[in-house]
């Protein structure tokens, strides 16, 4: 008998009540990744679905409507199924927590990385990445144990961030807290995602990229993905403001830039981002091979992309082991 967690949220107070289901669901999945795209091969530790942040792009709500936010509170399995895993796996294996839900939603009032990040720091052939648009940092702050962990922020212009990123910690706030976690000794990581054209976006990730870097020292960087506005064509009247330029139907289904479009944006934000991060940790998220050759000058693979931040992993993380190889 499974626990079940259900919490909605708004700036002043958390609410949630429990309730036990029955459910054998596995914790482990891959990444779906979108077809005939490049995938980076990441597994999810799916342990909550759902985001109260409100972010006005956001491709959850038409997954789950307007449910609150979940989360599975059976741990012992969760473990049990991560150390099932690892000993069939080979090769470097990246997790992460934040795709289904924001990594840290809920790590106020039911902590779970006091748990999972230091099962990652014993390890020596896993990472875990915990993304999220919060500064809800401060129990990890205390955690001394936290090797191989990945604390990562989703960013954008100031200008999307205020007008479409709901409840998100503002853009300073959400570098101040990169800037706390990198004191305490994590390692980094960056997701532009998703990248939106709108009058003046030029200048406005070049504001927010060099608030980065004024911040935080690009050494602790594990890697930088980029990724652009793509939604589904049933989502295209709910963000009617954002989808007002050209898009096609993409071979995923999902409506996106004209390639030209997507190609000037990704290059333009490149090129602010390698003044101080080698293009060895910069990746795009759910593009093209034909994309991936306009902006790096090379085909990429899926195979080839796993590789190159794995690379990224072990040239950050000293306890990681090469031992089994690359996949």
């Amino acid at each position: 008998m499974g626990i079940y967690v259900t919490m909605r949220m708004d700036e002043n107070e958390n609410s949630a009540f429990v309730k036990s289901i029955k459910t054998n669901r596995r914790f482990i999945r891959p990444c779906p990744g979108t077809p005939q795209h490049v995938c980076c091969g990441y597994q999810i530790i799916d342990f909550a679905r759902g985001c109260d942040i409100g972010c006005s792009y956001c491709i959850l709500s038409t997954y789950f409507g307007s449910e609150a936010p979940a989360f599975y509170g059976e741990w012992e399995r969760l473990f049990a199924q991560l150390d099932e895993f690892l000993e069939k796996s080979r090769g470097l294996v990246r997790f992460g927590t934040g795709e289904f839900t924001d990594s840290l939603l809920f790590e106020k009032s039911y902590p779970l990385y006091n748990r999972l990040i230091p099962y990652f720091s014993r390890r020596t052939d896993s990472v875990i990445e915990i993304k999220t648009k919060t500064t809800n940092i401060e129990s990890l702050l205390e955690i001394e144990d936290h090797d191989n962990t990945i604390t990562a922020w989703s960013l954008n212009s100031k200008y999307i961030a205020e007008t479409e990123e709901g409840r998100a910690a503002p853009i300073h706030r959400r570098i101040e807290a990169a800037r706390a976690a990198q004191d305490a000794g994590y390692r980094l990581a960056f997701h532009f995602d998703p990248i939106i054209l709108y009058e003046g976006w030029e200048n406005g990730y070049r504001e927010t990229i060099d608030m980065l870097f004024r911040s935080v020292d690009p050494k602790n960087i594990v890697y930088v993905s980029m990724g652009t506005l793509r939604f589904p064509p049933k989502m295209k009247a709910s963000i009617r403001k954002l989808a007002s330029g050209e898009f096609i139907r993409g071979k995923d289904g999902k409506l996106r830039y004209f390639r030209p479009l997507r190609t000037r944006a990704y290059n333009t934000i490149k090129s602010y981002l390698s003044e101080a991060v080698d293009d060895s940790r910069l990746y795009l998220c759910m593009e093209s091979p034909t994309v991936w050759e306009d902006v790096f000058g090379t085909v990429m693979t899926s195979h080839g992309l796993r590789k190159r931040l794995d690379r990224a992993c072990f040239s950050k993380f000293s306890r990681l082991e090469e031992k089994k190889g690359l996949r």
